[in-house]
């Protein structure tokens, strides 16, 4: 394996096209700047060819702090060939994750692109950036959030393992409530997970039905039947004060029993 050789490349030529970040950790890049100014650039970034240009392989930071110091060119490894864009983000992704973190929305975004310009499924990306399918799933549930929720999981307001939580919430109401009480700390990621799975049991439980007939046991092994398509309580008693009625009426007239019920049985044929 030939060595790798360190080549000045003007800034000028360089495009600075973050694959992986939503935005730069200005306290992080004032202190890259600071230990370049003193003890000099410790690792050269990595360049793949494009075209007349070049792109960051690895190192989009030590560039960024290279311009904001004035500099000319910067030594830089280039790529014995031109990297593919899922290359440079599994790349990017891996040299990481070793050095300065990414958020873990920035996580999730690489990966669901990843997975686009690859055609890799979960599974395999899981393996080729060295994670569990545990965790690849973890992070692309993020990406169900809606937007606003996705900035507060973005700036560490809310935490991976609730940011997982509130993506199993469907209702977005609730969802922007609950994602509030916990950024502001009122709500711990234990109870938001009893609070879901509370919802869930609710939502997936069986819808109680108005039963079609009632059936009422009385003394002396006598029963009172009510039928009708969907019967509630006041519906049921509505029912039974018309038959008395109309029973009382028939009391008044003489009628017996048989023939009575005879009477409802026409009424309703």
């Amino acid at each position: 394996m030939s060595p790798e050789i360190i080549q000045a490349v003007p800034l000028k030529n360089i495009e600075l096209v973050p694959l992986l970040r939503k935005s730069i950790n200005e306290e992080s890049l004032a202190g890259l700047i600071q230990s370049i100014r003193e003890v000099g650039l410790l690792y050269p970034p990595r360049l793949t060819p494009q075209g007349d240009k070049f792109l960051p392989a690895d190192g989009y930071h030590r560039i960024l702090a290279a311009m904001k110091l004035g500099w000319a060119e910067i030594p830089a490894i280039i790529e014995a060939k031109p990297l593919s864009e899922g290359e440079m983000i599994q790349r990017g992704f891996i040299a990481n994750s070793q050095r300065v973190e990414n958020s873990h929305l920035e996580k999730a975004e690489g990966i669901a692109r990843l997975m686009v310009v690859t055609g890799w499924n979960a599974s395999t990306v899981a393996e080729k950036l060295g994670l569990s399918n545990a965790t690849v799933s973890r992070l692309l549930s993020l990406l169900e959030l809606p937007e606003p929720i996705r900035e507060r999981v973005h700036r560490g307001d809310i935490a991976l393992s609730a940011a997982c939580e509130l993506a199993r919430v469907e209702d977005g109401e609730t969802q922007a409530s609950l994602a509030g009480q916990v950024a502001a700390g009122k709500l711990s990621r234990d109870a938001l997970a009893g609070s879901v799975k509370s919802q869930k049991r609710a939502a997936s439980a069986p819808a109680t039905t108005a039963p079609s007939r009632v059936t009422a046991k009385l003394g002396g092994g006598r029963t009172v039947s009510v039928v009708g398509d969907t019967l509630d309580l006041e519906g049921f008693i509505e029912m039974l004060e018309e038959v008395l009625t109309k029973a009382r009426k028939a009391r008044t007239q003489g009628i017996e029993v048989g023939t009575f019920a005879k009477m409802l049985r026409d009424q309703a044929g």
